[in-house]
């Protein structure tokens, strides 16, 4: 009878041991809290960037934004979506693309955080003021200035290496844009449903230096991308293609564009050359705008 109550003591004893061991939280987890829910999908930031400035005649400041939310987010200018002073308001976009990672920016050079350099505000020499941008969405109000005085703000090319900003035209051998600013097309139009095709010509006519090292990785990726996407305008866009990689630093991207609503549109096409040692999507180098007005009738 002994030996059996202590057969069945060192057997609760282990019973026990074996408790404590398996459900006992490892050291590291100790003291921390239950997970977080994930985050939500919608309804959250989308706020506005002051990017920085270029020194020229006058002074251009670089705007760009943040939306955490992971679907595309449209504002339209108004109270909501605002630039001022008033001489300034209309230039900034009203759709807003998603934070997270895709294919496309990882082809790029990396995952998309934010937009960076969408528009550009030209204020004169002098102007001692702040072009404010700001944003409302689902009850959060954010603002940001821009004021082309802070050197810590001030943005320059090239980078280390040489790069620059492509060239981009809109017809071959015609006027080109270089950086954030860019150049705008010649109005467009076309009804809905009927496609209207478009062309840029673009060049990446950077002097580099010679890379110091071979990076596998780098020489996969594109010597430059060509990447629509609609800026403001009151119905969908549908781009076909919407992004082309381009294997040579000279070349033409072609797209077709359909409308699904009538209204005023700004069509905005981005080149970079992404694909270098010293440039990337997460810094103010290298990429330049195009804008494209569209009319489209019923």
């Amino acid at each position: 009878m002994l030996q059996e109550a202590a057969v069945i003591g060192r057997w609760l004893i282990g019973a026990l041991a074996i408790a404590v061991i398996t459900g006992a939280p490892p050291l590291g987890a100790q003291g921390q809290r239950p997970l977080a829910p994930p985050p939500a999908d919608s309804g959250l930031r989308v706020a506005p960037f002051f990017d920085g400035w270029y020194q020229n005649p006058d002074g251009t400041l670089s705007f760009g934004y943040s939306n955490l939310n992971r679907e595309e987010v449209e504002i339209p200018i108004g109270p909501d979506n605002v630039v001022t002073p008033k001489e300034y308001d209309g230039r900034q976009p009203t759709v807003f693309q998603p934070g997270v990672p895709d294919a496309t920016d990882a082809a790029a050079g990396g995952r998309r955080q934010r937009e960076r350099g969408v528009f550009t505000v030209a204020v004169p020499a002098g102007f001692s003021g702040d072009v404010v941008w700001t944003l409302r969405y689902r009850g959060q109000t954010y603002s940001v200035p821009g004021r082309a005085k802070n050197s810590a703000y001030q943005l320059n090319w090239p980078m280390a290496m040489g790069s620059v900003p492509p060239l981009l035209r809109f017809t071959e051998g015609g006027p080109a844009g270089r950086g954030p600013t860019g150049i705008q097309a010649s109005p467009a139009q076309t009804a809905v449903g009927k496609p209207l095709s478009l062309a840029v010509w673009v060049a990446d006519d950077s002097v580099r230096e010679k890379d110091p090292v071979t990076v596998a990785v780098k020489r996969e990726r594109p010597a430059m991308n060509v990447n629509w996407s609609k800026h403001s305008g009151p119905g969908p866009v549908v781009f076909n293609p919407s992004r082309s990689p381009l294997a040579q630093l000279a070349g033409t991207a072609n797209t077709s564009v359909t409308f699904k609503e009538p209204g005023e549109y700004v069509l905005r096409v981005r080149v970079d050359n992404f694909g270098r040692l010293d440039t990337s999507a997460g810094n103010q180098c290298c990429w330049t705008n195009g804008y494209v007005k569209v009319t489209v009738t019923p």
